[in-house]
């Protein structure tokens, strides 16, 4: 506490220990899965994730210098050896400058006092030099505070832009595979419809060739006459070819 919060040395600490331990919880259910609602993590399906996160080197600097000022091979590691040293720093913080764990209240995302954080009841503000001091010497302290906009903040970012194309790509083959399955879907409903349409169609016409023939034998045609026999033969057969010859 440098004199400058509106927290006390228990809230800081134990929101810090709060938030140490949701990070190591997300950490471990995005890499191992089974927890957070994450059944599969990506360690077993992803290796551009395996690659960011274990191999040697620090592909989220674009210089090439892996090294850090405070531990010089925490970067070298991968972003998981980084997040290890990163937590690492967070616990030394909390057992140097904490002060006793029963004090410890976390209170992130907890909704403050307005009138707590609005209270200009004071005539001066004054800080304590030796506090502001420690954010430039203790390696632990400064190690913590860099971590939000140095290495393990790039780390995570490219982390998280691997998961995000991993998703995207996902998302895309589902897609894909989605409009197969509607084709093909489509495809057999339309060859069942006209294959339906086409054996009603023969059907009926067998039935109605059947029909027309019985009526034609059940005909008296001994009693007809020429033009009523020719009437009925120009009816029942295609006299197209006799017309033209």
């Amino acid at each position: 506490n440098d004199g400058f919060s509106r927290m006390t040395q228990g809230e800081i600490a134990g929101t810090l220990n709060g938030i140490l331990s949701r990070l190591r919880q997300s950490d471990k259910a995005v890499r191992r899965g089974n927890l957070l609602r994450v059944g599969q993590g990506a360690d077993f399906w992803s290796p551009e994730h395996n690659t960011v996160m274990y191999d040697p080197g620090c592909p989220w600097k674009k210089d090439g210098n892996c090294s850090t000022p405070d531990y010089p091979t925490a970067g070298t590691g991968g972003v998981y050896a980084l997040s290890l040293q990163y937590m690492q720093s967070v616990e030394t913080v909390l057992e140097t400058y904490g002060g006793p764990e029963e004090e410890w209240i976390d209170t992130f995302g907890v909704p403050r006092d307005e009138e707590e954080l609005t209270n200009n009841d004071f005539d001066s503000v004054s800080y304590d030099p030796a506090r502001i001091k420690l954010l430039g010497t203790d390696k632990a302290v400064r190690f913590v505070m860099q971590g939000f906009s140095g290495d393990l903040f790039n780390g995570y970012g490219l982390v998280l832009n691997v998961l995000k194309q991993e998703r995207e790509n996902l998302l895309t083959a589902v897609h894909e595979e989605l409009r197969l399955m509607y084709g093909v879907y489509v495809a057999l409903l339309l060859v069942g419809f006209y294959f339906l349409l086409f054996r009603r169609t023969i059907s009926s016409s067998s039935t109605y060739t059947e029909t027309s023939r019985e009526f034609v034998q059940m005909l008296p045609s001994h009693v007809l006459t020429r033009a009523e026999l020719e009437l009925l033969r120009d009816h029942f057969c295609d006299t197209s070819q006799d017309d033209d010859a």
